[in-house]
């Protein structure tokens, strides 16, 4: 069985009413840590976490965020193995580079089998596809393997720039031409 470790720990100061100071420690931060793994069979040997992406009442979407190691130069699997919502996750390594899967595990599961670039803490985040409101549990297996393992066959690709589609909308006017409406149109 593996055990769900959380790396940093702060240390957080109290000042009773009659002004005595403790030390009490305490944990900030998810960040889950897997030992890599040799085995071959799909999401063998990784970590089982469950989370639950949530909409607070206030209507705030508040995505599920976790951090997971690598050493780089390996292959981390994540797969959303059940969903209560159909669910997408992104990956962001310190290198800034992203890799973003939707339904890629089938069923609508996201998956990302990511050949991770350096060593470090990479951030994912798993939210609903469309980012709207829900409220649903989901399972992640998170398994770190070497490059080339079958859990990684077929990696996603990461993003490494935003490509113009995604940035600007498409539009019947040119570019440069001024607005229609405005204080200055006539």
């Amino acid at each position: 069985m593996k055990k769900i470790v959380r790396t940093t720990k702060i240390l957080l100061w109290s000042t009773p009413i009659l002004g005595l100071a403790s030390l009490n420690p305490a944990w900030a931060g998810p960040a889950v840590f897997d030992s890599s793994n040799t085995c071959t069979t799909l999401n063998c040997s990784a970590s089982i976490i469950n989370g639950t992406y949530v909409t607070s009442s206030n209507n705030n979407v508040d995505p599920f965020i976790l951090q997971v190691f690598s050493t780089g130069s390996e292959c981390v699997r994540l797969a959303v193995t059940s969903q209560g919502t159909d669910l997408e996750a992104v990956l962001v390594s310190p290198s800034g580079a992203v890799w973003k899967d939707d339904d890629g595990g089938g069923s609508l599961r996201p998956l990302i089998k990511a050949n991770t670039d350096v060593r470090g803490w990479y951030t994912l985040q798993i939210a609903r596809y469309n980012g709207t409101a829900a409220n649903a549990d989901f399972t992640l297996n998170y398994g770190r393997y070497p490059s080339g393992n079958v859990n990684c066959s077929a990696p996603t690709t990461p993003l490494t720039a935003f490509s113009q589609q995604s940035i600007i909308k498409p539009s019947t006017e040119s570019i440069g031409t001024p607005p229609r409406e405005g204080p200055n149109s006539r």
